[in-house]
């Protein structure tokens, strides 16, 4: 699809042409604003938001199949509703999960340094948590396996003393290879009381019994639970541990009060916009990226965390009926840290041939900024999407920046846990409803599951040397096997 209505021009036509037109397209909540006005996005489509269908959320909410491939509820909203709301297996899961966090976080027990091993959502939400939240008043600390990397872990381990080292596996199915791989070679350094030590998040109990732990020690959640929204449930143990169960708790409320929202007024609703500015910028506008760059330092990872969100999530082709999709689909998302940014990536944005979409985010200055740093970030992002979004002319060619590039900002204040609950939620419901507006199933993930399935057939050859599937491979088979 071709780009359309994303240059300089069209933006700044239409500032010009509406001196009101940042305030119509500002969204503003407690803790949040949402500014669009530096898009092309027309008015009236602004207005009219996505169309989800109207019986969307109350199917979400009420626990109906909405996930048609695997015949399942997404159940990740009622994780975050007030206990008296709570179905009595989602309730004793959620404080045998806080419960042991507590214990953890207070140093009520022998174990100071806990290791969290998980790889997707099993690993990136929680890891975000603690980035934004940890005010490192906690008696553990935690440490983050995701990536097979022996050299890492031997490195941490190297630092760690066993008898005080705690296990986390976070693992949906409790068989993913990379975490299962990487908690066995924990497991082995711990000793033989490993299991004293060591818990499961998981939604299958039987395969960590299996394993080798005792039910106390498997922190059990329900399959209805996806796992790149599974933050909420004991996944977030080690998140917990390291932040406390109040903070904790307040994420969950931040998440309950978008939930809340959403089911009100969900065009309205933050979430809402964000649905409508994606499906704006990529199915009318024809972009194919989405820059997500922090100026709110706790939000660094917020690129990686959205790249599975919106991309596992969306990056589909074929409808739920087996048709082909009418429009493209997920977004490429890129991102990082602002600051950062401006001396790498933003060179290209600015200046190269393609335009790209960005959203920006950034926190309001506080009070308690003693090195201005507060200011200085905003000051940052403000030049930054003014000079995206418009560009600047200048007699030499070299010089000039034609702008052209959508920007939306994203401001909190503050970011503290029920504001991030609140964001987080919101970008999960914002999903959601471009599921349904695409008519595409966003809580499967068949094309990450092929490439799993594929890569069984490739150890096989490589460990038993046996001949490739495909004889095209064979000379690379050969050469990796020395």
């Amino acid at each position: 699809m071709s780009q359309k209505n994303n240059t300089e021009r069209s933006i700044a036509e239409r500032l010009d042409a509406d001196p009101g037109r940042m305030s119509a397209f500002a969204t503003v909540t407690e803790r949040w604003r949402l500014d669009a006005g530096l898009t092309p996005i027309d008015g009236e489509a602004w207005q009219a938001g996505v169309p989800f269908g109207a019986d969307a959320v109350q199917a979400l909410f009420g626990g109906a199949i909405v996930n048609s491939s695997e015949q399942r509820p997404a159940l990740h909203p009622r994780l975050r509703a007030p206990d008296a709301d709570l179905p009595d297996a989602f309730r004793a899961s959620r404080h045998r999960m806080l419960d042991l966090a507590d214990r953890l976080h207070r140093g009520a027990t022998p174990i100071r340094d806990l290791v969290h091993v998980g790889i997707g959502g099993s690993d990136l939400g929680p890891r975000l948590v603690v980035d934004v939240l940890d005010p490192s008043d906690s008696a553990v600390r935690v440490h983050w396996r995701s990536t097979l990397d022996h050299r890492g872990l031997e490195r941490l381990l190297s630092d760690l003393d066993p008898l005080q080292t705690g296990l986390v596996v976070a693992s949906k199915s409790f068989g993913t290879r990379e975490t299962r791989l990487q908690a066995e070679a924990v497991r082995g350094w711990m000793g033989e009381t490993w299991a004293e030590r060591t818990w499961a998040a998981t939604a299958r109990v039987d395969r960590a019994r299996d394993w080798g732990l005792a039910e106390d020690h498997v922190l059990a959640f329900d399959p209805g639970i996806g796992g790149r929204f599974s933050l909420w449930s004991p996944v977030g143990v080690s998140a917990a541990a390291r932040i406390g169960r109040a903070r904790f708790e307040a994420l969950l409320n931040g998440a309950h009060r978008a939930d809340d929202v959403v089911q009100r007024t969900p065009s309205a609703s933050l979430a809402g916009r964000l649905a409508t500015a994606i499906d704006q910028l990529t199915r009318v506008h024809g972009f194919s990226t989405l820059g997500i760059v922090s100026y709110a330092p706790g939000l660094r990872r917020l690129a990686e965390y959205l790249q599975q969100l919106v991309m596992e999530s969306l990056g589909k082709r074929t409808t739920p009926e087996g048709e082909p999709a009418p429009g493209p689909s997920s977004p490429l998302i890129f991102g990082g840290v602002g600051t950062d940014l401006q001396h790498a990536v933003f060179q290209a944005v600015h200046q190269g041939r393609q335009r790209h979409p960005m959203l920006l985010l950034g926190e309001r200055p506080g009070d308690d900024d003693p090195h201005g740093f507060g200011v200085e970030q905003a000051a940052n992002l403000l030049g930054q999407a003014r000079t995206l979004a418009l560009g600047r002319t200048d007699d030499d060619p070299q010089k000039t920046l034609p702008g052209g590039n959508p920007v939306l900002m994203l401001w909190a204040r503050p970011l503290d846990e029920v504001a991030l609950g609140e964001l987080l939620a919101h970008f999960e419901h914002a999903v959601f409803l471009l599921g349904r507006a695409w008519n595409l199933n966003p809580f499967d993930q068949w094309g990450v599951e092929e490439g799993k399935r594929q890569a069984d057939a490739f150890r096989t050859v490589l460990q038993t040397a046996s001949d490739p599937r495909d004889a095209q491979f064979q000379a690379l088979i050969d050469w990796l096997r020395g």
